[in-house]
């Protein structure tokens, strides 16, 4: 029986790895297995959006991703309707610069947390997107402040948002 649910667990993860086509396919329509694990991955992972509190910043900016944004003298709560705005350009962003095909899993599956800071008198945002599984402890605490440890996170990526010129720079991921 512990086999059998071992060798599910292998088989839906295998799945979920299929959910990015090779870009020879993409504007082909998806196949079946490709839909199947597209599902499977939406039911896996905890993806939202979040305006992180300033309690988050207690230990500075923590990401896993590989680059982090340098020369910060400050941090601020990014306003819940400028959060929603912003989430929805960056979609736009990724898919028009075609850093969503370099992604594992759709963008949307990942929790973004939302961060704005301080350098050289601007403000800036730095999206902190995290693939975490729903209802573990990474996805409650990924609501509330950067990750302690980025061993529970599955992937992640970062891009810095430039609040005066709204454009998108410095994306990394890991």
């Amino acid at each position: 029986m512990r086999s059998i649910a071992i060798l599910s667990r292998v088989f839906v993860l295998a799945l979920a790895a299929l959910v990015v086509a090779p870009a020879s396919t993409r504007g082909a329509p998806p196949t079946p297995e490709a839909l199947r694990a597209r599902k499977l991955a939406a039911r896996r992972f905890a993806g939202m959006a979040v305006s992180l509190p300033q309690s988050a910043f207690a230990h500075g900016l923590r990401v896993c991703a590989r680059e982090t944004p340098s020369g910060i003298i400050g941090y601020w709560k990014v306003p819940r309707k400028a959060m929603e705005r912003i989430d929805a350009e960056l979609f736009l962003h990724l898919r028009k610069s075609g850093l969503d095909k370099g992604l594992p899993f759709s963008a949307k599956l990942y929790v973004r947390q939302y961060a704005g800071y301080v350098r050289d008198g601007m403000r800036f945002v730095y999206v902190n997107a995290l693939l975490v599984e729903k209802g573990s402890r990474a996805a409650r605490e990924a609501q509330k402040r950067f990750p302690r440890s980025c061993e529970a996170v599955k992937g992640s990526w970062g891009i810095q948002y430039d609040t005066q010129t709204k454009k998108f720079m410095g994306f990394s991921s890991k």
